[in-house]
Formats: structure tokens, C-alpha cells, sequence
């Protein structure tokens, strides 16, 4: 792990705390939170890049043992609309 503290990311984990705090460490209320955030940024007009979605999948083993793996599945190249 990198000893330096980038202030950025140190300000990014800050807000984050704070308004995890705010929302009483509940993780429902603190993603509709941030939905609700994310709402009104969109209203007012600022754009969201897409992101790849991420699924889990279980897969039986020759040992018969369930493993467990991450598939992600890119955006579309064109980001035409």
C-alpha cells in the first residue's frame, strides 16, 4: 500500500464519512441518499459516464466445490445516444 496520503482521495473518504454519518450508517438510506444526489445533478443538466456492470457467477468445480467469479461486461464502445 502507498504510505503517501493523496489529499484528494484523503477529502474524497472524508464527504463520504460524513454523509454516511449523516444518513446514521444506514447503508439504504445512504444510497438513497446519493440517488437522490445523483437525481438532481442530472436535472440540473451534468452528464454520468456509464459504467461496466459487474456480476458474480458460481461455478461447480471438477472437486465438486462452488467457486465463485466476477464477469464485467464493457459499456458499448460508441457513447452516441
Amino acid at each position: 500500500m502507498n504510505s503517501i496520503e493523496d489529499p484528494i482521495v484523503a477529502e474524497i473518504r472524508a464527504n463520504r464519512e460524513a454523509i454516511f454519518a449523516k444518513c446514521d450508517y444506514d447503508h439504504d438510506k445512504f444510497n438513497a441518499y446519493m440517488r437522490g444526489v445523483s437525481e438532481r445533478l442530472k436535472q440540473e443538466g451534468w452528464v454520468f459516464a456509464d459504467r461496466p456492470i459487474v456480476r458474480r457467477k458460481s461455478v461447480t468445480c471438477e472437486a465438486g466445490t462452488t467457486e465463485s467469479f466476477v464477469v464485467r461486461e464493457d459499456p458499448p464502445s460508441s457513447t452516441e445516444h
